[in-house]
Parts: C-alpha cells; structure tokens; sequence
C-alpha cells in the first residue's frame, strides 16, 4: 500500500513538472536523466521507454570523455565499448519518437580520467596542463588524469570542430558543457602553451606570480586569474557557438562549481560562470554538487553561489541513501528553477536505482 501511495505522489509531482514552465521561459522544464548509453543498441529502446515510463522528458548522453567519443567521429577516437555502433543516433530517435529532448554532454578540458587512458593525451603531452612544478593532474587525489591546455590553438580547433560534428549529425535538442574547468585540487596553468602565451601578452612568466598573491602584488594576481577565466571561457564559448550555428534552438547548459565565486583567488578552477550567464551564450548552469535537503538551505545555497534570487540553474540530483530522488525532487520543484537531472552516469545500478524510485518497472 505505502509504494502504492508513494507511486502516486511521484506521479503527481513529475505532472507538476511538466505543466510548470518557469517564468519568462518558453521552453519545458528539463525533466531528465543523466545516464552513459549501454554498449550494446539493441537495448537502448527498452532503455528509453522506460524513462519515458518515469514521466522524464530529458536524456543526457555523454557524447566525448577520456579524449574519445561514444560514436564514429571524424576527430576523435571512438570508446572501444562502442566500436561499430552509434548509441547517440538510436537514443535520439527512441527519445524523439517520444516527445523527449536529448543533450549531448562533453567534457571540455579534461580528456583523461582514472579511467581509461586516452589515445590524444599520450600522442599530445605537450598539450597537457601542468601545476607550477610540472605536474601533470587530474580532478581525483591520487589518481592518474589530465586537463588540456585552452591556450593550445589545435585543442581548441579539435573542440569546435566536434561541436560542428554534433550539430550537423544528429539532432540534439541541447549541449551540456561539463568540465569547462581546471582541477579543483591544484593550480593548473603553466603549460608550455599558457607560460608563452602569458608572456607575449603581459611580460610576465605566471611561474613569476604567486597564485594566493603572497609574494607577489595583489593587482598581478588578479590579472592572471581574468586571464586565465578567459583563456577557459573562450574555447568553451567557441563550441556553444559552433553548436548553435547548427542548431539553432538548441539549449546550452554548463555544469559549474558552485562555489567559485566565494572565493576566486583560492578556488584553482578558474570558471567565471557568472559571466556566461550574463553574456547570454550560455541559457542555464547546472551546479555541482548541492544537495537539495530542504527548501531554504537549498535556496541559500544558490541564492550565495549566484548572486541572484532566482538563478537560471537546472538542479542535479544526486541519489544518496540519507537523500532520496524523490524528496530532492520535491524540493527543487519549490525552487522556480529551470528543472532538474539525475545523475546516473556512473553504473547501471545507479540508474535502475533512480528509475525504481521514480515508480518505472
């Protein structure tokens, strides 16, 4: 009786969702899921009817990570888990025949995680970000990764162009920009490629300047931090654009560090979200990592992290056992924010979880 009874409060909040545009706004309220394609296609339509089952109207398909695509491209190598076939083009029709939107989601500047080695960062070290001392980071402690450099000309062609190829190949409804970012554990940027590109321009090697501006002036250490927010800023503008040249109704999101902007000098990600949402190219950001416990802690969250009352934000919801799906729903649905997606990205327990939560068999 209780599931039965909880089924139906589901139920009726998602239709709250769907019949809840935000103020202002034309488009729906995202509604989505956030899940990693299976590798085999011939189960992608059960996959996506029953999504569409649990009344989401959204799919998230991580379309480039670890320096390689999910689908044959032209630019990158293709994952070998999908070697012969073309997830994003069958989970769009299967969405679509459904009336539900698809996002491809790409991982801007870091192409090598703990995961799986990536061919284009073992052919291309110069390309790779370093920290003052050389060294060569990813966004895990103790893990082996890497970030590319934004400042190197063929990283951010390579970007543009697979922001062209997905435009111009499938029908997505919308870009997710995740990892427009540097590593959140140490101070990226001395490249070989930032360092001659710094110098050219200001006369000063960044190996001069102390990032926390102990030893060195405070107005340099600014200076360095705008360049370097823009060096990021300009590649992952350069894809938004290249991918609204081709889809032009297409909806831009970015996942961001919500707490940037509380501390600029001392948070190494150097990600000016802020000033993308002001400059329009991106339409809402999607930050990482609130938990949306209850109403007011929630809205002070994003209230502090954006400066607003009422952020052009889309919730990601994480499923925890002490913070279930449903009751973070409810919450968000309170907040008059741009919709939400459940993270499940990581492992096909962590999306038949989700999906049973949300009532779907």
């Amino acid at each position: 009786m209780k599931g039965t009874v909880g089924h139906r409060l589901v139920a009726a909040l998602i239709a709250l969702w769907a019949a809840w545009p935000a103020a202002g706004q034309p488009e729906r309220q995202v509604r989505g899921i956030w899940i990693s394609p299976p590798s085999s296609t011939s189960v992608i339509p059960a996959v996506v009817r029953t999504i569409s089952a649990a009344r989401l109207n959204a799919i998230v398909v991580p379309v480039f990570y670890d320096g390689r695509t999910i689908y044959p491209s032209r630019i990158f190598p293709q994952h070998d888990r999908y070697m012969g076939s073309d997830p994003p083009a069958v989970v769009i029709r299967e969405a679509h025949r459904r009336g539900m939107r698809v996002f491809a989601a790409v991982d801007v500047l870091y192409w090598q995680s703990s995961a799986s080695p990536s061919p284009a960062v073992a052919n291309h070290p110069q390309w790779l970000e370093e920290t003052a001392e050389g060294h060569v980071i990813g966004d895990e402690r103790g893990k082996p990764g890497a970030f590319v450099s934004p400042c190197e000309p063929r990283v951010k062609s390579l970007l543009v162009e697979l922001a062209s190829e997905l435009a111009a190949r499938y029908d997505f409804d919308g870009l997710l920009l995740d990892y427009a970012r540097w590593s959140r554990l140490d101070f990226l940027g001395y490249a070989p490629a930032d360092r001659k590109l710094y110098l050219q321009q200001h006369r000063v090697d960044p190996l001069d300047i102390d990032p926390l501006g102990y030893a060195t002036p405070d107005n340099m250490v600014q200076r360095l931090i705008r360049w370097q927010e823009h060096q990021i800023e300009a590649v992952t503008r350069a894809m938004a654009e290249a991918f609204a040249r081709g889809e032009p109704r297409a909806m831009v999101l970015a996942v961001v560090e919500p707490a940037y902007h509380a501390n600029r000098v001392a948070n190494p990600v150097r990600q000016d979200w802020r000033s993308w949402l002001v400059q329009g190219w991106v339409d809402a950001v999607v930050p990482w990592g609130l938990r949306y416990a209850d109403r007011e802690s929630a809205r002070l969250q994003l209230r502090t992290a954006s400066g607003a009352e009422r952020p052009p934000a889309v919730a990601l919801i994480r499923r925890t056992a002490a913070l279930p799906v449903r009751r973070q729903m409810q919450v968000v649905s309170s907040l008059e924010l741009r919709g939400f997606i459940l993270w499940a990205r990581d492992s096909l327990a962590q999306r038949r979880a989700i999906l049973r939560d949300l009532g779907a068999r």
